[in-house]
């Protein structure tokens, strides 16, 4: 991985001699941004970061979107949130604007469902609401093939493996989900989807789960409780990649701001 010359001198010198010779690759990973309700504080951190380093992709880990339009909860109600799905694709694609504009175009780029985006198809799937014809998919809307994406629509059953590193939006909800889902699949595997951080590892595998980029205080997540909300971090995940040797490296943000390689962004 090249490192881009806005970088301080000392800070390059340090990290080349660091690298040596070795063919490191580095990827972010960002789960659970839920756009338009995202932390824009943090996400402009990250933006300002990606303009620091040269990162040779990036994988969506699920939950891009918020989709509360199309919520089976929001059903037959008045759309708290007021943001249509237009309003939702519009504001994803500003996202996705910024991205390409940081990123090398021949990047890596992976965009992974998550249970919130797998509501189109939900809503497609009801009888009533296929009766209204065409509703942009995802995918469409926000040009992910046109950009590049690979595109993993299926949460439930798809995942994408840097070396040996599995990575899917997640399943499991109960306090200790690290443990669950390294119990189940017994490989190293990176998730997100309870909004938690929290690493759990036995032996040569270990299970990330790496938080979300969502502003707790949105409307959209109204349905949380104060106490479940309590348990939610904001933070993402980069993951370093030696040959077939993963290295991951958990961001956790305070108070709309983190810290990577000793520079502060974002609050």
């Amino acid at each position: 991985m090249e490192y881009r010359p806005r970088l301080n001198k000392g800070q390059n010198d340090i990290i080349m001699a660091a690298k040596g010779n070795s063919e490191i690759k580095s990827y972010l990973v960002l789960g659970c941004v839920h756009v338009p309700f995202q932390n824009r504080i943090i996400m402009d951190g990250i933006y300002k970061m990606m303009q620091a380093y040269d990162f040779d992709g990036i994988v969506l880990n699920g939950d891009f979107l918020d989709m509360g339009s199309l919520s089976e909860y929001e059903k037959g109600k008045i759309n708290k949130t007021g943001i249509t799905l237009e309003e939702e694709y519009e504001e994803g694609n500003i996202v996705l604007d910024k991205f390409d504009s940081l990123l090398r175009n021949d990047a890596e780029r992976v965009f992974l469902f998550g249970n919130h985006c797998a509501r189109y198809h939900r809503w497609k799937a009801d009888v009533n609401n296929s009766k209204y014809g065409n509703l942009m998919n995802p995918v469409d809307a926000l040009k992910l093939k046109e950009r590049g994406y690979k595109v993993f629509e299926d949460y439930q059953d798809d995942h994408y493996e840097l070396g040996s590193l599995q990575i899917f939006h997640g399943f499991y909800y109960n306090v200790h989900s690290a443990k669950k889902h390294l119990d189940v699949f017994r490989r190293n595997v990176l998730y997100n989807h309870t909004h938690r951080v929290q690493m759990y590892r036995e032996g040569d595998f270990c299970a990330w789960n790496a938080g979300y980029l969502g502003n707790v205080n949105a409307p959209c997540f109204n349905y949380a409780s104060r106490a479940m909300k309590s348990a939610w971090a904001n933070a993402f995940a980069i993951v370093h990649l030696d040959k077939d040797r993963h290295h991951v490296d958990i961001v956790n943000c305070v108070k709309d701001s983190f810290v990577y390689n000793g520079v502060k962004y974002g609050a």
